[in-house]
């Protein structure tokens, strides 16, 4: 049995919060870390939930947020805070729209100098090169599974699926606070238009959105959601529609860390 230190990413939803508990339970004698990289842009409830999740389960989970060197082929590293000093007004995000730009679902530069290069910097640092990394993909979403080296997916391969993670919290003392719909990013250009604009039309404040958005524009990349063409303006005036018309409007998400499941 591959007895490798694992690594278990922890993107502050409920799935991947129930695999931290369980891998404890599950390799009590293995050497394993539970990593969290903050955006600036996680919703409130999600940085709550986390340290709720510390808090009973003494899982000892390393927050970090990426420290972005400015400087041309200088790479992304990383710096450790908590539920106190985490950053709350999108600063770890904006310093990489700084460098790369704007991301899209064609450049998502933000997941990777956000959450993946600062997740794996700390964790060779404290691991070396030889761990596994735990993902939380559930049975239900077994199309998201990768044949990946050194990536292992405990819950589909122990067939948990959704509703096994919903009654599981159901039985808990605290739970995450947000719907479905709403995620851990408080926006992300992921989510699908009808989603979007339900949040704004739920009263989400996306003027941080809009502000970078004008701010970083390029004919490259004019706008966050290249897919559908929209800027966060367009989408703050779809939000003043009549229900019935945004009904109508795409809902086709993709996958991302930000889910709230």
């Amino acid at each position: 049995m591959n007895k490798a230190p694992i690594l278990c990413t922890v993107s502050g939803g409920r799935t991947s919060a129930f695999m931290a508990v369980y891998l404890r339970e599950l390799y009590k004698d293995r050497e394993m870390i539970f990593l969290f990289a903050n955006t600036g842009k996680e919703k409130e409830e999600t940085l709550i939930f986390l340290n709720k999740l510390d808090q009973n389960f003494n899982l000892g989970i390393v927050w970090l947020e990426a420290k972005v060197n400015p400087l041309k082929g200088k790479g992304t590293c990383y710096k450790i805070v908590d539920f106190k000093t985490a950053a709350r007004k999108g600063e770890p995000f904006k310093d990489v729209i700084e460098k790369y730009g704007l991301p899209s679902k064609l450049y998502r530069h933000c997941t990777r100098e956000m959450k993946e290069v600062p997740i794996h910097k700390y964790a060779k640092k404290i691991l070396g090169s030889g761990y596994l990394t735990a993902l939380g993909i559930r049975a239900d979403e077994k199309h998201r599974l990768a044949n990946k080296t050194n990536y292992i997916y405990p819950l589909a391969e122990m067939n948990i699926d959704k509703k096994f993670i919903n009654d599981w919290w159901g039985r808990q003392s605290f739970n995450l606070q947000l719907n479905e719909h709403e995620g851990n990013c408080d926006f992300c250009f992921l989510k699908s238009k009808k989603k979007r604009v339900k949040l704004i039309k739920e009263g989400l404040n996306v003027d941080w959105w809009n502000d970078i958005e004008k701010d970083y524009e390029t004919e490259r990349q004019p706008m966050f959601d290249v897919r559908n063409g929209d800027t966060v303006e367009d989408l703050v005036k779809l939000a003043e529609l009549e229900l019935t018309q945004i009904s109508l409007l795409d809902d086709v998400s993709f996958d991302c860390f930000c889910k709230s499941y």
